[in-house]
Parts: structure tokens; C-alpha cells; sequence
């Protein structure tokens, strides 16, 4: 039997320590949702996080037997190094849909698995 996917957003942070960096954390977003969802948390991630640079598109697509949902991943860096809000991106009353997860790393395609297969 397979396992429900949930609506989820996790992501990661890393730090370039260089000193001339203005914008030296660079966060990974992975978001499991209808789209028209993603659409809106991903502008609300941008409104919470900016100024961001280097928006980088790296995976989407439709999860199979999940009723319609679908994945996004992307990167960008800012010049903020901790999300300070979280609630302002996505309220779930802290019930672990909105995680940092230290296993989720850049340019991530094949390792996705993880979350999508039901």
C-alpha cells in the first residue's frame, strides 16, 4: 500500500562565507501543493525573503497518484540569513509541513523520490 503525500514546503539553507558576498545564504525551496498554490506561497517566499538574486528553476512536475498535486524545486540567495516569519509563507499551525531539511541540496533531481512516491 501506498503512503499519502502531503502538502508540504521544506527547504535549505547554505552560506557562502565570503567576504565580499552581499547576498551569501543561498536557500532551496521544495513545495508540494495544487499549482496555484505553489504559485502563491512561492510569491510569498520571494516577498518574505527579498531582496533575492539568482532565481534558479530546477525541478517541477505532476506527482503521480497524489489527486493532482505537484512538486517545485528552486534556489535563489539573499541577503537574509533565517526566515523570520514562517507563518507569513505557509500557516499550518506548526503541524512539520513547513521544515528545514538538511538532506535537501542543490541541483537535487533524482533524490526527490524521497517525497514523491506515494
Amino acid at each position: 500500500m501506498s503512503r499519502k503525500i502531503e502538502r508540504q514546503i521544506r527547504y535549505n539553507m547554505t552560506t557562502d562565507i565570503g567576504e565580499q558576498e552581499d547576498y551569501r545564504y543561498k536557500y532551496i525551496f521544495f513545495i508540494i501543493n495544487e499549482p496555484r498554490e505553489i504559485h502563491r506561497i512561492r510569491e510569498r517566499i520571494w516577498k518574505e525573503m527579498e531582496p533575492i538574486v539568482g532565481l534558479s528553476e530546477i525541478s517541477e512536475g505532476l506527482i503521480k497518484n497524489s489527486r493532482g498535486l505537484h512538486y517545485r524545486l528552486f534556489s535563489f540567495s539573499t541577503s537574509k540569513g533565517e526566515i523570520e516569519n514562517s507563518q507569513k509563507i505557509y500557516d499550518v499551525h506548526n503541524d512539520g509541513r513547513f521544515t528545514k531539511d538538511r538532506n535537501l541540496q542543490d541541483k537535487m533531481t533524482d533524490g526527490l523520490s524521497l517525497w514523491i512516491n506515494g
